[in-house]
């Protein structure tokens, strides 16, 4: 008999062990069953119940040798502590696991024993013998455990998109898309119809950009908190609650209050969706990851304007928002039952190996979000993140006083192009069918050769964009310059994130999303304000040619900064 002898104790009585030969040996199944408590546990959380992980009382039987469950990619990430994802890192962090370029159940668990002594590995109840066959397990699946097949098979990996599992949240998006789509070309005829002035229109808007300004740092705590899932379910019926009730809004209060409710649950939702993609992806292939859930999120919006025109024009305004309205619950309903949490739980995922002494106690909301405020200051202090979110708040100030406030207006004028609900709906269907079609071959560049170089040309094209249509006098040309603002919008809609996110550890990967998203958002409000006020004082088209050469002027300066401290760096 090759096992080892067991240590019985009240902790783990009826606990399944793995001999170091790989025996099992049942030591009670039936009394482990009937003695085990339940392990489910409420969070103070209102719509959501789930399981905790800290309940390893009684840990439940372990799998035999020929059912052991291999590590996940994540997993494997986690025990080579990886960071950059870069070939030689991930040679590098290998040959600690190998003896003579060969990967052995020896050499496994003196990289445990040693490397990681101080470290949780895996789940509490796990062995460290069967800690070690599964990875030995893992490893070996491609039938070489030879140091570079390996290296170069996860490189391989790390670098390429799991389409199966981006296709939930991906088919997610482009429902949502679709629903903010509809509502797009028909938000100038609320303002007609309530006999708002441009000015009253942008406050309508700055409610939308204050609201997610509120939300950003209560939403990223409550998702870290309780995962991701809840807040892609739940969010939509606060968007959605707030989108039927613009078709009944009589006015500018109510309007307005509309607005707030639908930035609140936008917060919350942009906030969960951005974390599962993250947690999706690694440094290689980040914004690639990002491409197809952005890209289906601009098919649905392609699609939405076109119908939200139609919809307008042979129903009437009420009934168009109220059918968006439902149209929102029911993608939270598909939401709660198709999409899977991704946020890794405490011996899993990301989190396979961990501090032995990492908390997992429950924060106060007060304390959380003094400790998420406390944060951004050393993640301001780190010069690429602070340029970055400064040029992204400058290119909320331009895109929210020019796309959202000043271009449906311009684009509506009787004295202008004078266009219809269902033609202004086309105009938005084609600047994301550009999205759809560039996003994924830009994402690719974008991994391949930088993110900083995209954002500054990306940033560059949108502000050149905005001038050059200030100067269109024809459908054809208007056209042109609206193409090109696409364009530049498709580079915009995944390298700022990306960038940020590879600056910064994972535990911190959170609150500078948020802090991103945050500073955005104050870019949003000052925005719509702002150029809203000044084309009463001035003209649309003064307003609008405004925003582009603030835009480059930003660029300009986020070009400079970048160029000197990247020469600082070598």
């Amino acid at each position: 008999m090759l096992a080892r002898s067991i240590a019985i104790s009240t902790r783990a009585a009826a606990r399944t062990r793995i001999g170091v030969a790989g025996h099992r040996i049942n030591t009670g199944g039936r009394l482990h069953r009937l003695l085990r408590p339940s392990t489910f546990s409420i969070y103070l959380l209102p719509f959501s119940t789930t399981t905790s992980n800290n309940d390893s009382t009684i840990p439940p039987s372990t799998p035999a040798p020929n059912h052991i469950q291999p590590l996940t990619d994540k997993e494997v990430y986690s025990l080579l502590n990886l960071k950059d994802f870069t070939k030689d890192e991930i040679t590098s962090k290998l040959s600690l696991l190998s003896d003579s370029d060969e990967i052995t159940p020896i050499s496994i668990k003196s990289y445990l024993n040693n490397d990681l002594a101080n470290k949780q590995i895996g789940r509490p109840e796990e062995s460290t013998d069967l800690i070690v066959h599964r990875i030995h397990t893992t490893l070996n699946q491609n039938g070489s455990l030879h140091l570079p097949t390996v290296s170069t098979h996860y490189h391989t990996k790390s670098s390429s998109l799991d389409l199966k599992a981006l296709a939930p949240i991906t088919t997610s998006m482009l429902l949502v898309g679709s629903c903010v789509g509809m509502i797009t070309p028909i938000m100038p005829y609320i303002v007609s119809n309530l006999s708002l002035s441009t000015q009253e229109f942008g406050y309508v808007i700055s409610a939308f950009g204050l609201a997610k300004l509120i939300g950003n740092i209560p939403s990223a705590i409550l998702v870290e908190r309780h995962g991701r899932k809840p807040y892609l379910v739940y969010s939509l019926l606060a968007v959605g609650a707030g989108t039927a009730g613009i078709g009944f809004a009589g006015g500018l209060e109510e309007l307005i209050a509309c607005r707030l409710a639908i930035g609140f649950g936008v917060a919350s939702l942009s906030t969960a969706a951005t974390l599962s993609i993250t947690d999706m992806s690694t440094n290689n292939n980040r914004a690639s990851t990002m491409a197809p859930v952005m890209a289906a999120f601009a098919a649905g919006t392609a699609l939405g304007p076109a119908v939200g025109g139609m919809l307008a024009d042979s129903v009437g305004l009420e009934v168009t928002f109220s059918l968006v309205g439902g149209a929102f619950l029911a993608n939270s309903v598909l939401n709660g039952v198709f999409l899977s949490e991704t946020q890794s739980r405490r011996g899993e995922g990301s989190r396979f190996v961990d501090d032995i002494n990492d908390s997992e106690e429950i924060e106060t909301v007060a304390d959380a979000f003094k400790n998420a405020v406390g944060q951004w200051k050393p993640l301001m202090q780190n010069p690429q993140v602070r340029n970055a979110i400064i040029l992204n708040s400058c290119y909320w100030i331009s895109l929210a006083g020019s796309q959202m406030t000043l271009l449906p207006l311009l684009l509506t004028n009787p004295e202008g192009f004078a266009m219809t609900a269902g033609s202004l709906g086309k105009v938005y269907a084609a600047m994301s069918a550009v999205q759809v079609v560039g996003s994924q071959p830009l994402a690719a560049l974008t991994d391949r050769i930088g993110k900083r170089p995209i954002i500054v040309a990306g940033s560059g094209l949108v502000g050149a964009s905005i001038l050059a249509l200030t100067q269109c006098t024809t459908i054809e040309t208007a056209a042109a310059a609206l193409g090109m603002w696409s364009v530049g919008g498709v580079f915009l809609s995944t390298a700022p994130i990306a960038y940020v996110s590879d600056l910064v550890e994972e535990s911190e990967r959170a609150q500078a999303i948020a802090l991103l998203r945050t500073m955005g958002d104050v870019g949003l409000l000052l925005g719509a304000t702002c150029t809203g006020a000044l084309a009463d004082l001035t003209s649309i088209e003064g307003a609008m040619g405004f925003s582009g050469g603030f835009l480059c002027t930003a660029t300009l300066w986020y070009a400079i900064r970048s160029s000197l401290l990247k020469n600082k760096e070598n």
